[in-house]
């Protein structure tokens, strides 16, 4: 038996400016690995990966990464050395009946969830030590349990879970994994309070722990993936319910 034990791996993330991303960081520094943050901007990571490392004492460093810019992509997880697990939490959002979706704006969206997910993994592939690493892609609810106007985001998960069933056959004994969110409380600094407590309760009537997620709940999940080595080609729910 293989164990996986956080302490002393590096862990890279997309995504890591805010939300799942964010906590996912801060979780697995506390649990003592190396964590390397990325986002589109540096500033929007390098406070974050100032205060990780000052509050836990871990490792916590910082690349501006665009991941639809696949020679940077490459160059950063070049620059890292051995990659025990990435998370890939970079993703946008696209919202809109289908009819008045538009061909470009479900291409961007594509391009950051989908092809960024996949340039990062093909990036980070050669420092990945195959018996102990894991890879944990995004996916989230809204392909199994679909809601109007959500067709991008449908499209762009049923993709990266079937992917997850096919690669963790073919690159084992990598293993490769996805978490799938369900509605989570990540966005109340884009809201004013009415519109966030009319959000929180929309959400709580609708799932039967009558409540949204918190990015922290995601995290657990993430660090699961990523530590239990009899786990992959999996697609763990964290949704509250939603069925």
């Amino acid at each position: 038996m293989v164990h996986v034990h956080l302490s002393g791996s590096t862990v890279v993330i997309t995504g890591a400016g805010s939300g799942i991303g964010l906590a996912t960081a801060e979780l697995v520094a506390r649990r003592g690995a190396r964590v390397v943050l990325t986002d589109r901007s540096a500033d929007a990571v390098r406070p974050h990966a100032e205060r990780i490392a000052a509050t836990t004492g871990a490792r916590a460093e910082f690349r501006a990464l665009d991941v639809t810019d696949g020679a940077a992509v490459e160059e950063v997880m070049g620059s890292v050395g051995t990659i025990d697990h990435l998370l890939t939490c970079a993703s946008g959002s696209v919202i809109a009946p289908f009819e008045e979706l538009t061909e470009a704006r479900v291409r961007q969206f594509f391009e950051v969830k989908w092809w960024g997910q996949y340039r990062c993994l093909r990036a980070a592939l050669p420092y990945m030590p195959k018996d102990t690493g894991s890879v944990t892609l995004v996916s989230g609810y809204l392909y199994r349990k679909a809601d109007p106007g959500y067709f991008a985001f449908a499209a762009v998960n049923g993709a990266v879970e079937a992917a997850v069933t096919s690669l963790a056959m073919e690159l084992a004994p990598l293993r490769v994994n996805a978490v799938a969110p369900g509605p989570t409380d990540t966005h109340a600094h884009l809201m004013s309070p009415e519109e966030h407590r009319a959000y929180r309760e929309e959400i709580a009537g609708r799932l039967p722990v009558g409540r949204p997620g918190t990015a922290e709940e995601v995290a657990h999940a993430a660090a699961y993936l990523m530590e239990n080595s009899f786990t992959t080609g999996t697609t763990l729910d964290v949704d509250g319910g939603k069925r």
